[in-house]
């Protein structure tokens, strides 16, 4: 049958972290990575959710755009929805150029 949030949100960090072979990952405990991201709830996406259940919101209908930090090995990559240290758009450009040449 179909997969709940809560099932869906342990395939998506401890069974991920699991799969790549890092056994430190996908929870948050002391001796764990610092790997979290935190999301809003308040989006035109997420409108109409059941404030009971953000799992569900999370799982079903947030998307990239709800993000509003990052922190990967304690590390804040990304806060207030924008990266902190790269410059996303010059980024893209080279990216693409590299490809393109």
């Amino acid at each position: 049958g179909p997969h709940r949030a809560p099932e869906l949100l342990v395939m998506a960090t401890r069974n991920g972290y699991r799969a790549l072979g890092w056994e430190e990952g996908g929870r948050l405990e002391v001796g764990a990575l610092a790997d979290f991201t935190t999301v809003s709830l308040d989006s035109v996406r997420l409108a109409g959710s059941d404030p009971t259940d953000p799992l569900g919101a999370l799982a079903f209908s947030a998307t990239a755009s709800d993000v509003r930090s990052l922190v990967v090995g304690g590390r804040q990559i990304a806060s207030d929805g924008s990266h902190r240290s790269i410059d996303v758009p010059a980024a893209l450009r080279e990216s693409i150029a590299a490809v393109a040449a």
